[in-house]
Formats: structure tokens, C-alpha cells, sequence
């Protein structure tokens, strides 16, 4: 089976005569000093729209605050990224690109680059306030001969961008257009070279990173379309085409020009800018106000990563409630033994004793003896709690011989050496003081 064959529609019919784009998707050539290339535009709806309004936004309401969310709030995260530069999304780009081919060199196009932006609305004469839409612009170039126009239509559209939003575009799509602005520079006018926005010091929100620190916990593969399923609740039609075909339509494009193939490119690449504006949406609420994304977005486990992420950024109280809140929905014994952990870990280092200790007994009493490797870890640090805090050298001997007997009397597959020399190791020191007090 050919590679077009694979891409067609279950039960579509195949036309002898092919079809140009240009037909299909409804556009204009642009035209500048290097060139021709072909632009597609399409203005989303309102964003102060309701959801439910049938669109390729799906539920258009989550974009309504987008612009408005504060970016700077992953800085702390993923410094790289140099978000602490940004107020906002409204000046930000949404790039994706579509590619030839994965590496680089003279045969390797982004023959397609697609840009999503916020843009101010008509205002009507009742009107008050700046309304938006978000925009989406695919620049195509209909064979090779046409990117050195591509590239100087992005350098214009990407001018007085201040930000990209990406996913996984760190390491691929800004690297790759910054090489390719190098590779055919001598074909560009004069001035025309990488925007700045493309710079690798320039605030670049890449999604893949935040997403999988949330979402990887529960769903493992963090790809866009798993994403949009899993988290999004959304869906594509059969309009879609798998990513990895994408290449080899292209090609075929270029062989006979017949765009019915390409359509579905173009639907793929908005589709994966809209869903980067949704997602970007939910892991700034997310990372802001668990609560909220709570709601809707973060299952149980997801509550347990958002905590974890609270703690690193030393947002002590909210941790505490994620945890928390972990620990009231969580079934299973290592997603509890994790949010035991972690909350015993948060108010051991508030100093919160008395109820760390309340929590590591619980701990116990919660997983204990439901199956698989004994975890000295709650006994241990109630062993440290009482040899060095409470200074009750006969609590901290007790604490640390019941780990030992966990472990010597578990199963010899599921036994960790290692724990016990360690168990072994503390409960001499701790008898030691016990013989010499006595």
C-alpha cells in the first residue's frame, strides 16, 4: 500500500484529476522581493464566545482568559525559557512547523509554518474594551523554489512577536528555522534574516516540558493528540493525518500536485496550533490555581505531580493542599506511599513535627501490608524523629527494628539488602546511645 493510500479516507473515493490547493484551501499568494509563496488564513471565533459554538476551537470559552494569563508563572520552572520577560500572550506567536524531513541540510524545507496570534476585533459602536480573536496563518510553499518567499513572509509576520509558544519546538521547530534562515540567506533581500522571536535567548514557552511534568504520571505518552484526547477532551476528524506520513505527502505533492493529500496537512498543523493555545491555556491555570484546573483538568494522580511542582517552587501552602487533596482521591499503594511522602516531606521541613509524625503513622497504617516491597520509609522517618527531635532513644530503637523485621520477613525476591545493612547500621548507632545513657 502507497503512503497516499494509507492518508486517504476510509471509504473515500479516489478523483483521476488532481485537485491544486489553491482550490481547496482558500488563500492568496503572497508576493515580496524573493518571491511567491501561499498564505492561508483563518480568524477563529470571538473568544468571548460561549462554548458549544461550532468550531474548530472546540470549547472556545477556555481561550477567553489566554491572553490575559501570566506566562512569567513557569519562570521558576524552566529559567531557559526566559518567561520572566513576559506580561502576557497577547504578543506571542504559536508556531508549528511541517517539515521534509527531521534533520537538516539542503534538502530538508519547513515547507509549511503555521502561525497562531491574538488580534484585535473591529470594535462596534456599543462596544467597550479590546475584544480578540485568535488567528491562524499557514504559509505553504508549493515547491522548494518558493521558501525563499516563505521566510520572508514569516520574518514580516513574526516581526513585533515578543514570545513563541512551541511544543517540543526547543529542540526542533525554532532550530530548525533559524537554520534554514542561515541556509538560504544568500537568496534572501537584503535585511531579511532569523526574527528575533526565532533567537534562542528570546521567551519561548516550549509546552512538552510543562505537559509532561503533569500529565506523564498518569498518561505516559505525552504526545499532542494524547494530550488533546486525554486532557482536552478533544478528538480530530478523519480529516487528520498521522504526522509521520506527512514527509512523504509532501513529496507526493511535489510529484504530481494534487492538494487533496495537503488539505489534511493543513487541517493536521491548525488543529496542533489551536491545541497548543487550548493546553497553554489549562498548565498556566494549572500552575497558577491547582484548584481550578482541578475542576476539569487534573485527575487525582495529575493532583500528585501538581504537587510536587508546588514544592519545588516553594509554594508551601498550595503544595500542601495538593497533596492532600492527592491522598483523599488516590487509590493504589505507590501513588499513596508518594503523597504520604511528599506531604510528611513538606511539613518536616516547616518543622510541623507533630503533624509530620501524624502523617507517617498514617502512612503505615494506609499501605501497610498491601502487598509489594516493604517501604522502610515511614518507619525511618519516625526513627529520625524521635533519635534526633523528640531525643526518645527507645521510640527511635523500636521504630527502626520494625523496619528491619519488614524487611527480613518479606518475600527474598522483594528484599533490599542495601535497606537493611542501612536498618542495621542505625539501630547500632541508636543502641549505643541507649547503652551509654544507661
Amino acid at each position: 500500500m502507497s503512503i497516499r493510500e494509507q492518508a486517504e479516507t476510509p471509504g473515500s473515493e479516489c478523483e483521476t484529476e488532481p485537485a491544486p490547493i489553491e482550490a481547496l484551501e482558500k488563500g492568496e499568494t503572497v508576493e515580496n522581493s524573493a518571491g511567491q509563496c501561499y498564505l492561508v488564513t483563518r480568524h477563529c471565533v470571538p473568544l468571548e464566545q460561549q462554548a458549544g459554538q461550532p468550531h474548530a476551537l472546540r470549547e472556545p470559552s477556555m481561550l477567553g482568559n489566554l491572553p490575559q494569563r501570566d506566562p512569567s508563572i513557569l519562570a521558576p520552572l524552566y529559567p531557559a525559557y526566559r518567561l520572566e520577560r513576559c506580561l502576557d500572550f497577547r504578543s506571542s506567536a504559536f508556531l508549528d512547523i511541517e517539515s521534509t524531513g527531521l534533520g537538516g541540510g539542503a534538502g530538508i524545507y519547513a515547507f509549511m509554518v503555521g502561525v497562531g496570534t491574538f488580534e484585535p476585533q473591529d470594535r462596534n459602536s456599543g462596544g467597550s474594551g479590546e475584544r480578540l480573536n485568535f488567528v491562524v496563518r499557514q504559509l505553504f510553499m508549493r515547491h522548494p523554489g518558493e521558501e525563499p518567499a516563505l521566510l520572508t513572509a514569516l520574518a514580516d509576520l513574526l516581526q513585533g512577536c515578543e514570545s513563541l509558544v512551541t511544543f517540543n519546538g526547543r529542540s526542533f521547530d525554532a532550530p530548525f528555522l533559524r537554520g534554514r534562515y542561515r541556509y538560504t540567506g544568500r537568496f534572501l533581500p537584503a535585511g531579511v534574516g532569523a526574527p528575533e522571536a526565532l533567537d534562542g535567548d528570546a521567551p519561548h514557552l516550549d509546552l512538552l516540558h510543562p505537559s509532561r511534568r503533569l500529565w506523564r504520571k498518569r498518561l505516559g505518552s505525552c504526545a499532542l493528540t494524547n494530550l488533546e484526547r486525554r486532557v482536552l477532551g478533544y478528538s480530530r476528524t478523519e480529516d487528520d493525518v498521522p504526522g509521520s506520513l506527512i514527509p512523504h505527502l509532501y513529496a507526493d505533492y511535489l510529484h504530481d500536485g494534487d492538494g487533496r493529500m495537503m488539505q489534511r496537512v493543513f487541517y493536521h498543523n491548525r488543529e496542533d496550533i489551536i491545541s497548543m493555545a487550548a493546553l497553554t491555556d489549562v498548565v498556566c491555570t494549572a500552575y497558577a490555581d491547582p484548584a481550578s484546573a482541578g475542576a476539569g483538568h487534573l485527575q487525582p494522580i495529575d493532583l500528585l505531580s501538581m504537587a510536587r511542582v508546588h514544592a519545588d517552587l516553594e509554594r508551601l501552602d498550595s503544595a500542601e493542599m495538593l497533596f492532600r487533596a492527592a491522598l483523599d482521591q488516590l487509590s493504589g499503594r505507590a501513588h499513596l506511599s508518594e503523597s504520604f511522602d511528599g506531604l510528611g516531606r513538606l511539613l518536616k521541613r516547616q518543622r510541623r513535627w507533630e503533624e509530620a509524625v501524624s502523617v507517617w503513622r498514617q502512612w503505615l497504617t494506609t499501605v501497610r501490608g498491601a502487598g509489594g516491597a516493604p517501604d522502610s520509609r515511614p518507619y525511618v522517618e519516625l526513627a529520625k524523629f524521635y533519635e534526633w527531635q523528640s531525643g526518645d532513644l527507645t521510640q527511635a530503637a523500636m521504630w527502626t527494628q520494625w523496619a528491619l523485621h519488614e524487611q527480613e520477613q518479606s518475600p527474598s525476591q522483594i528484599r533490599s539488602l542495601e535497606i537493611q545493612a542501612e536498618l542495621r547500621h542505625r539501630l547500632a548507632r541508636i543502641q549505643r546511645k541507649l547503652s551509654a545513657d544507661g
